[in-house]
């Protein structure tokens, strides 16, 4: 297992010659105080748990404290008589793939995940000092030790909301306190990932006297992130007063309560407590302070400051505190916390910028902006390779780990995005005279066959490439630059969303589902949007028909038309999709078209952030690969095991990747004698490209 060597020591090698070897074969564990608990990796090796008390249960686990020769451990347990059905399975599927990728100081840590025939395991990390209703129940805690829990509270709640994740949960009870007094946020069974911001969730969940009043009216308009800000202003009260502010008898009383958003202050809540509070229990979301506003209220910086170091107070409590034996004072105790935690740096991360709330500014923190430098809206190149140069750059290589695809997408989701209205300015590029409407229509009413045309001949020139009647003018083309810009790596959110990608450029785009394509260059914050305009055009017959053609729209990330609003929030979305190296089987699968990329950065001198840029024109699936036509006439092949042809029509000549990752750029006419290999793929390539031609897909 992955992480076997580090937690939990591997099998010792004398078994006995009866010993399991399949997980069906596992004694079903009795979870009894120094009862063993057997965990078996795919290499068939057992490892052994002891198992001791019971830490906590929840509506269908059990978490016991578990131990072996490395440490002791918390091991939630889960029956699995109980994923029967399907919705509770696809439940624990959430909570592991959420957790385990949380890597934060303030959040619990996942370690890894075995089962047997009986029980699902998840294996974590254990807090030895409990949890915060733990000591709840003791007495109510101070000023100084509710800003200490709370300062590393908005630190973890930060970066799950960063991560797209609301917690849904926050609690007393899901918040424990490690061996140093640390923060560490856990429970992530009820957390839910928003696949764009502003997306609205409706299930509702939570325990009811911490839930948002927008969770309990699920069918107004949903919930985000600011469902996991009230929680938190709910527990700022139940610290500072011992009991929630709306705890009633009764469930439907606590509603009612939330609801209204009605309680009461006792007069020992200190005023600056009570105005934060007052501004967090707000019951329109978009009214509540972000996390940042809350980080900056007079309550964490008025006079003595929060502490940032466990309160010696803590003591009080009963609990060890890390470093001091019995008889030590409190300034010892804290001195060595001190020198501990002053390494860890400060609570609240500035480095990841908060996400914006929903109906709020939707690019984040002002340091994330750059000035927008003046650009030159043009309309889309006229067909034909780029002559200037290759200076283009790009980012590092990204290794991306294929995931499978998400099943399940809801296919009524295609109306999400409305077909946008037609641009309302287009700008002719800078010295070139805009033609006339008549020769627009005339250009426009050709560009379709003009294409096929193009395609037409690239698989003609294949055709004689593979059967030896390359002329020898081709030849001449042997110096020929390599393609300038590519797809390295795409993401099917097509039965919702559209085609989304990344170029070789360092740009993200998108091919949306009603044609609409958009493409976005993060350096200089130029977005190139072509929205799908219907012309009329003569026809043959002396009437008139309609003819579909893209028009350019150019803007910023932070200044676009309020009804590009969706498509511009999915875009962001999408770059930080295609960054993430990850993999997961219930995520959409990032796809590495291409394992090469310049070692270069771009630079804004590039032509790429200067001009019209290449997009995805048209994209289609086949039998066994991915077929890109990029608006430079650029045709890209991904096949399904790695390989991948790049064509273009212009230079006539072929970069081939192999499925390890070599690359080399050939002209056509030696292919077929020099690389045998790149050869056959070539073969391949035309008979894509034949049914291409016949459907006049691209």
């Amino acid at each position: 297992m992955e992480r076997l060597q580090r937690v939990g020591a591997r099998p010792g090698p004398n078994l006995a010659p009866d010993a399991p070897t399949s997980t069906s074969e596992l004694p079903k564990p009795t979870f009894q105080p120094g009862s063993s608990i057997y965990e078996m990796d795919s290499s068939g090796r057992l490892h052994r748990f002891q198992c001791g008390r019971v830490l906590g249960r929840g509506g269908f686990a059990k978490c016991y404290e578990v131990s072996d020769e490395t440490g002791t451990y918390a091991l939630k347990a889960v029956n699995r008589a109980s994923l029967e059905k399907p919705k509770t399975l696809q439940k624990l599927h959430s909570e592991i793939s959420i957790h385990r990728r949380m890597k934060h100081k303030h959040v619990v840590e996942f370690l890894r995940t075995f089962r047997d025939r009986y029980y699902v395991y998840m294996l974590l990390e254990k807090c030895d000092h409990g949890t915060l209703m733990d000591l709840l129940k003791v007495r109510r805690f101070t000023v100084a030790e509710t800003q200490y829990v709370m300062l590393q509270c908005l630190s973890a709640l930060q970066y799950m909301h960063s991560e797209c994740v609301i917690h849904r949960d926050l609690k007393p009870g899901n918040i424990m306190l490690d061996r140093e007094l640390n923060i560490k946020i856990g429970d992530f069974g009820l957390a839910a990932e928003l696949q764009y911001d502003g997306e609205r969730k409706r299930t509702i969940c939570g325990t009811p006297n911490y839930i948002a009043p927008e969770i309990i009216d699920h069918k107004s308009h949903g919930h985000s992130y600011e469902v996991d800000t009230w929680s938190l202003g709910v527990i700022l009260y139940t610290l500072l007063v011992g009991q929630p502010p709306f705890q009633m008898e009764d469930v439907e009383s606590t509603y009612k309560r939330i609801r209204q958003c009605r309680y009461d202050f006792p007069a020992s809540v200190p005023d600056n407590a009570r105005d934060l509070i007052t501004q967090i229990l707000q019951s329109s979301p978009a009214h509540r302070p972000t996390l940042m506003d809350i980080r900056q209220h007079s309550f964490f910086s008025s006079s003595p400051p929060p502490p940032l170091t466990p309160p010696a107070s803590l003591a009080s409590f009963g609990l060890p505190v890390p470093g001091a034996t019995a008889s030590a004072p409190m300034t010892t105790t804290a001195a060595v916390t001190t020198t501990r935690c002053a390494r860890r740096g400060p609570v609240v991360d500035m480095h990841h910028p908060l996400p914006a709330p929903y109906g709020k500014d939707l690019l984040g923190a002002p340091a994330q902006r750059e000035v927008l430098r003046p650009i030159n809206a043009n309309v889309p190149p006229p067909h034909g390779a780029p002559t200037s140069p290759r200076h283009l750059a790009n980012l590092k290589q990204q290794q991306v780990t294929p995931t499978p695809t998400l099943p399940g997408i809801d296919a009524h989701a295609r109306g999400e995005i409305p077909r946008s209205a037609p641009a309302t300015a287009v700008v002719p590029p800078s010295g070139r005279c805009p033609a006339s409407p008549q020769q627009q229509r005339r250009d426009d009413a050709n560009a379709d066959e003009e294409e096929k045309q193009q395609l037409t001949a690239l698989h003609d020139h294949l055709h004689q490439t593979l059967c030896g009647d390359a002329t020898a003018a081709d030849a001449a083309d042997s110096e020929a630059p390599p393609p300038p810009v590519w797809v390295t790596q795409c993401a099917d959110f097509s039965s919702k969303y559209g085609m989304a990608y990344r170029l070789s450029t360092g740009q993200t785009g998108a091919h949306f589902n009603d044609s609409t394509k958009i493409v976005w260059e993060p350096i200089t914050d130029r977005v190139e949007y072509y929205a799908r305009v219907k012309i009329e055009i003569p026809a043959r017959d002396g009437g008139t028909g309609l003819f579909a053609k893209d028009e350019l729209q150019v803007f910023s990330m932070h200044s676009y038309p309020p009804e590009l609003e969706k498509k511009v929030t999915l875009t962001k979305y999408f770059k930080t999709y295609l960054s993430r190296v990850q993999s997961s089987p219930d995520r959409v699968a990032v796809v590495a078209c291409s394992p090469f990329l310049p070692v270069a950065p771009p630079r804004c001198t590039d032509p790429h952030t200067s001009s019209d840029f290449v997009y995805v024109k048209r994209w289609l699936r086949v039998d066994s690969a991915l077929v890109f036509r990029l608006s430079n006439k650029t045709v890209q092949v991904c096949f399904e095991d790695g390989a991948e042809i790049i064509l273009s029509s212009e230079w006539r000549v072929v970069t081939y990747t192999t499925p390890s990752g070599r690359r080399r750029t050939l002209p056509l006419s030696v292919v077929a004698t020099e690389w045998e290999e790149a050869a056959e793929r070539l073969r391949s390539t035309k008979s894509v490209l034949y049914q291409v031609i016949r459907d006049h897909c691209l």
